[in-house]
């Protein structure tokens, strides 16, 4: 990869339906998350609870530790199979799935999920996050082995990704990984979870140096008006692909994927998810 590339970091508004259903047929090898605002950046919820505190981002390591120490003290008046100790990714998925502030950012494979989740409670136009799972990969391992990775196949492996979670300020770069254990919800959304390696710093800060080690000021976001030449170029090059949909859209989007069976009933488990699909009434 080139020193200085302009698309690391892209961006494109749909401009219908049909033109989001075609851009999906492309995108086979990414990974995806919905936001409901197009303006919010990828950010953890440490990430997030710091700015909202004021606390220096440098502090997070720190608030981590007594968070993950206290969840593990008191888990077990609410939850009776527990992970092991020291499986860190296992219990901050369980951490996650209960609400409280990781460092695990949720993805899911699937679009239409992702797309869900971008439309269900949006006031504005909202976005769908795309993340390069090949181009991280590749170039994540490249980046290890040029910091002194030696064993190939450690990297990405849940024993790696623990290693990981338990340094918590290794230099920068974001893994995609899934838990062993897989509840419900994670499974019914086709989740994983998108980790950075550097707690002291911003998600999407880790996400660019994945793929370019020498950039070290964040990338600014590559406007595309027209995707179909650059379809090889995005595959290549660009590890972070967002797809605003204006709010325009929303309602003719949310139709057509309830007619695909994808609604808070189906995406989440129990009364709490068909309580939620109640809203569709509206439509």
């Amino acid at each position: 990869m080139n020193k200085h590339n302009d698309n690391i970091f892209c961006e494109y508004a749909i401009k219908s339906w049909e033109d989001c259903r075609k851009l999906l047929s492309y995108l086979t090898t990414w990974v995806f998350r919905g936001q409901s605002n197009s303006l919010w950046p990828l950010q953890t919820t440490l990430e997030r609870g710091a700015i909202l505190n004021n606390l220096d981002i440098r502090e997070i390591p720190e608030f981590e530790k007594k968070i993950i120490e206290k969840f593990k003290r008191r888990a077990f008046n609410y939850i009776e199979k527990l992970p092991e100790k020291e499986n860190t990714l296992e219990w901050l998925s369980l951490m996650q799935h209960h609400g409280a502030p990781t460092r695990l950012l949720d993805f899911s494979y699937s679009y239409y999920v992702a797309l869900f989740f971008s439309i269900e409670q949006a006031l504005q136009d909202s976005a769908v996050f795309c993340l390069n799972k090949d181009l991280i990969y590749k170039e994540g391992l490249k980046t290890e082995k040029w910091r002194g990775l030696e064993d190939d196949y450690a990297y990405g492996t849940k024993e790696y990704c623990n290693y990981v979670l338990n340094e918590q300020i290794l230099s920068p770069l974001v893994m995609l990984v899934e838990p062993y254990n897989l509840h419900e919800r994670l499974s019914r959304q086709q989740g994983l979870f998108a980790i950075p390696f550097e707690g002291r710093q911003a998600f999407e800060y880790n996400l660019s140096l994945t793929v370019n080690r020498y950039q070290k000021a964040l990338p600014i976001s590559n406007k595309i008006e027209e995707y179909n030449d650059l379809l090889s170029l995005l595959n290549q090059e660009c590890v972070l692909f967002k797809v605003i949909i204006p709010k325009d859209f929303h309602n003719e989007i949310r139709k057509e994927l309830k007619l695909m069976n994808i609604t808070s009933e189906t995406l989440f488990p129990g009364i709490d998810g068909f309580a939620k699909s109640l809203n569709s009434e509206f439509d």
